[in-house]
């Protein structure tokens, strides 16, 4: 996923919503007095008014041995920053969010009280102290996340004062820099203007009935389904069909691979080749295959569940069971990975260190669920849905490669409530030995081991875009929880939404209506806005979407989709404009009914996982019947007569149109016909019996010199 700048005119699709407006207080790369003789300083050296005249000045990032903007003394223990700022606290958040990156250790004061310890141990912190652990490889370069209470500042002027702790006096490197920035909130009541996927009127709470249920303002097409053939390689789609990833073309929302997970054993992968017609304004399948896992060294996979898609542009399968089988006698068991993918060649990538390919050994087995990657490319979450059901963390050494890194699990400081909730609102990061081969082999019993809090069913994890908190579920404790991770400690810990008995209230286009959330937390994924769409595999398997600033206490949740019998939605995924989603319909009944997609025609996917993709009406299949679409250089006119018809049609021209070109489409986007006429035409006889025969309805484009263009659908009589 790949964070984007919200203008205000995006956040205002938000019904009613709070618009928050980010300040910076200062920025990264700021200006710091510091201290560097490598001497400790008297113990009000970070009370607001000590004198720091005579100290050295420079800006971020400061230190030694790793790139910096100022190079400050080698070889120290401990070294001193401090900082002036000027507040007015009726502009400030309840929270300020102060970001550091830190190599090695920090205690940071605001006018001469700690607020923040990161990475130091507990206890009296004196000149001496070594920080708790090494910072190295991509942690070096992370700005770690604190939140500061708009009540430990005054109006006017405050100080910021951090001291930074190196791991040893022979470390090679020290480095620090940070930014302070404040949450305005400023209420907009604005009305949806129905221009993003996210508008919509609540549909009326029901059972699961015969049928897709889905908002009157969307319409959804059928892309692929359980049983189809593949276009190369031969096979079938396999069913089950799971997390459902779109991974762009170059950025593209119309052009991009589509993966789709079968939670199967053994399991499978379905990478598929789509792109949207902007004629026919239908999704079209132009290739499709099974990603190849015949690889010995690979021992195939199982039951691939949900997974991930990471920024430079790659897909993470999940293998949800495990085994204690070495098939292959390479010395790992042979299934509870995470294996990459890229969805060009439809290959496994991740390597072995002989070169062979492999699984991703040192991110752990367990009963994956799935994983999310914070847009630096440095930090993934996942979580497991079995097993310890914890929230695992994973350190990459390297931007963008998840071969070698640090894992850590997730321990509340307080543990959970009997109903589910969290005690206290902190926690801490506990390292979880991933290097050697044993203990790649024994992740989830080690994070046990050392403390992890046990979740129920860590179905998935996602990260906000507005503020970079991470949520994930718990399937079987009915919640979904969020937290900001602070580096080595996590903060603001909490229940965001549901609890199965909580009821929530939403519009309808029958009235106010009442609707318990249920159970089944399964997938999540937030939209550019920041809202999060929750899928259910539980109670009545729903799609709901919470808007960013809801709260228990002032809930903002409404309900988007009901499955068809049988079935739960898996694995929603958006395209980088955010007009279409792909998600999968997971082992509907075989009684369920036939239906009518985007393209007008009748589909058939019961007793069969199917994968479509949703959108605005006015972004997916042409509203009415006949008629253009769109025309420029209205001037000129032409008809196509007679339609219906038995596959003889005139495209009429009155004025005569020059170099007309014309093209078919069938309904599912294919081109079954293409045609250019040279010269000046006012009348061309057609015949599209043979095509009418197999598609029944076709799309028409018709174009000609200076910009003339019409769209036209074509019925068999």
């Amino acid at each position: 996923m790949k964070k984007k700048l919200l203008t205000i005119g995006m956040l205002a699709l938000l019904a009613g919503t709070t618009i928050q407006a980010q300040t910076f207080i200062f920025n990264k790369n700021a200006s710091w007095s510091y201290k560097d003789n490598n001497q400790a300083q008297p113990d009000d050296w970070k009370s607001k008014t000590y004198d720091i005249s005579t100290w050295a000045v420079g800006n971020g990032p400061l230190g030694y041995g790793d790139p910096v903007t100022t190079t400050i003394a080698s070889s120290l223990t401990t070294a001193y920053f401090a900082k002036d700022i000027t507040v007015d606290l009726a502009t400030l958040s309840d929270n300020v969010e102060l970001g550091v990156m830190r190599d090695d250790g920090i205690v940071v004061y605001l006018n001469g009280e700690e607020v923040v310890r990161d990475n130091m141990p507990a206890g009296t912190i004196t000149f001496n102290t070594f920080s708790s652990t090494i910072i190295d490889g991509a942690a070096e370069s992370v700005y770690n996340i604190f939140s500061i209470p708009k009540s430990k500042f005054v109006n006017g002027v405050n100080r910021i004062s951090i001291e930074l702790h190196n791991r040893s006096v022979t470390s090679s490197d020290l480095r620090i820099d940070a930014y302070l920035k404040t949450t305005t909130n400023t209420t907009t009541p604005v009305v949806c203007n129905g221009s993003h996927i996210s508008c919509f009127t609540s549909i009326v709470p029901t059972a699961q009935t015969n049928k897709l249920i889905i908002p009157a303002e969307h319409k959804y097409q059928l892309i692929l389904k359980e049983g189809d053939s593949y276009t190369e390689g031969g096979g079938l789609v396999g069913g089950q069909n799971d997390f459902t990833a779109y991974v762009a073309r170059s950025g593209s929302s119309t052009n991009g691979f589509l993966s789709v997970n079968h939670e199967t054993n053994p399991g499978g992968v379905t990478m598929a080749e789509v792109n949207y017609n902007a004629a026919t304004k239908l999704w079209q399948l132009t290739k499709s295959r099974a990603v190849s896992f015949s690889d010995p060294s690979l021992v195939q996979t199982i039951r691939n569940c949900s997974g991930g898609i990471t920024p430079w542009g790659t897909v993470i399968t999940a293998e949800e069971s495990v085994t204690s089988n070495d098939t292959n006698g390479d010395g790992y068991k042979d299934y509870g990975w995470l294996v990459e993918i890229d969805p060009a060649t439809a290959q496994v990538i991740s390597k072995n260190a002989n070169g062979s390919k492999g699984k991703l050994w040192q991110m752990g087995i367990m009963n994956h669920e799935n994983v999310v990657i914070n847009n630096a490319g440095t930090i993934a979450y996942y979580g497991e849905d079995g097993g310890t059901h914890m929230v695992y963390k994973y350190v990459m050494d390297t931007p963008n490669n998840l071969s070698s890194g640090n894992l850590y699990v997730l321990k509340l400081d307080q543990g959970l409530t009997t109903a589910g909730d969290p005690v206290g609102t902190t926690a801490t990061w506990i390292p979880v030995p991933n290097k050697e081969q044993a203990d790649q082999n024994n992740t989830a019993n080690l994070a046990f081991s050392l403390g992890g809090t046990k979740f129920n069913g860590v179905e998935d994890v996602d990260i906000s875009p507005l503020d970079g908190r991470i949520y994930f579920t718990a399937k079987g404790l009915d919640r979904v929880y969020r937290l900001q991770d602070n580096g080595t400690t996590a903060s603001q810990v909490e229940t965001f939404v549901g609890g199965g008995s909580t009821v929530y209230s939403f519009n309808t286009a029958q009235g106010t209506k009442s609707e318990a959330w249920g159970d089944g937390n399964d997938n999540l994924t937030f939209d550019e806005l920041g809202n999060l769409w929750v899928l259910q595999d539980g109670g009545k398997n729903y799609i709901w979407v919470i808007a960013p600033d809801h709260t228990q206490a002032n809930p903002k949740v409404r309900l988007f989709a009901s499955m068809p019998a049988g079935s739960e939605p898996t694995g929603l995924t958006f395209t980088p404009d955010h007009k279409f989603g792909f998600f999968s319909i997971q082992h509907p009944d075989s009684t369920i009914s036939t239906d009518v997609d985007a393209t007008g025609n009748a589909i058939d996917y019961r007793g069969k996982s199917a994968t479509i993709v949703i959108a605005l009406k006015e972004n997916l299949g042409i509203e009415g019947g006949l008629g253009t679409i769109e025309t420029k250089n209205t001037e000129n006119t032409v008809t196509v007569a007679p339609n219906p018809t038995s596959g003889i049609v005139k495209i009429n021209s009155p004025k005569g149109l020059k170099d007309i070109s014309v093209t078919a489409y069938s309904m599912d986007g294919k081109i079954v016909y293409t045609k250019k006429f040279n010269g000046t035409n006012k009348g061309l006889d057609l015949d599209f019996t043979q095509q009418l025969e197999s598609s029944r309805v076709l799309i028409l484009n018709i174009e000609a010199e200076g910009g003339f263009q019409k769209t036209v659908k074509l019925l068999k009589k």
